[in-house]
């Protein structure tokens, strides 16, 4: 992008035209992997293997340091030992109707969460796909479409989303808020015309059980949540992938 560079270790900003003005130089720490293996090479799982996806997902890192500065116009910014995420997309569109949720804000260092739910077209049927990773006191946990996990429910308004997954006997309760949202440039069909609302403000709780005992109980009070395609009014809708 222009004068700018970004790599797996720093991003170096130089971003200036009449409109804006963002320049700095951020470093990142050692990255938090995801589990990997050959069947599940990156967090799409054995679809990553799918030739023309309409969308592609990977996860760089669920977690890291940021440390470096940068000018926003006339505001200034100083990163010390805050936190980072980096996932990436590509393909030719966004799904016609998703959600995104992602948070490592969390209490302890080193938790971390995403979770996406997608309408997937895939040779000539549409179906609901699932991605969702918590790492939390060291382990993660995988819900997704190819482990057999479950969409149990969905609830939603033009405030927030609320998520049942379940794994076996594991479940998990996902209750994000929205608090300011930004116009974010999406793709369609190849070309960046698509404009989508993303809300950085948010925040989010999580709730982790096995066999009804409760594992874990964690907010994050900043939070990024995309809710596209699905309208603003209330629902609540039982699922099966």
């Amino acid at each position: 992008m222009g004068r700018s560079s970004f790599t797996e270790r720093e991003a170096k900003i130089n971003l200036v035209n009449e409109n804006i003005l963002i320049e700095g130089h951020l470093t990142y720490g050692n990255f938090s992997k995801i589990n990997t293996s050959i069947i599940n090479p990156n967090i799409m799982g054995c679809f990553a293997y799918i030739p023309k996806m309409e969308c592609n997902h990977g996860v760089i890192s669920m977690d890291h340091s940021v440390n470096g500065r940068l000018k926003y116009g006339n505001t200034h910014l100083e990163f010390l030992n805050d936190r980072g995420y980096i996932e990436k997309d590509w393909g030719s569109s966004f799904p016609e109707q998703y959600i995104w949720i992602q948070a490592n804000n969390f209490e302890k260092q080193g938790d971390s969460f995403m979770c996406s739910i997608a309408k997937i077209p895939m040779l000539g049927v549409k179906f609901n796909g699932l991605i969702a990773n918590l790492h939390h006191n060291g382990k993660e946990y995988r819900f997704a479409t190819y482990n057999n996990s479950k969409i149990l429910e969905i609830s939603h308004n033009k405030d927030g989303v609320s998520l049942k997954l379940s794994k076996k006997d594991i479940k998990l309760f996902i209750h994000a808020i929205f608090d300011t949202k930004g116009s974010l440039k999406a793709p369609t069909k190849g070309t960046m015309s698509n404009t989508i609302k993303e809300g950085l403000g948010g925040k989010i709780s999580l709730t982790l059980t096995q066999k009804g005992k409760t594992m874990a109980e964690i907010t994050s009070p900043y939070a990024g949540i995309e809710i596209v395609g699905y309208g603003t009014e209330v629902t609540d809708r039982k699922l099966k992938i």
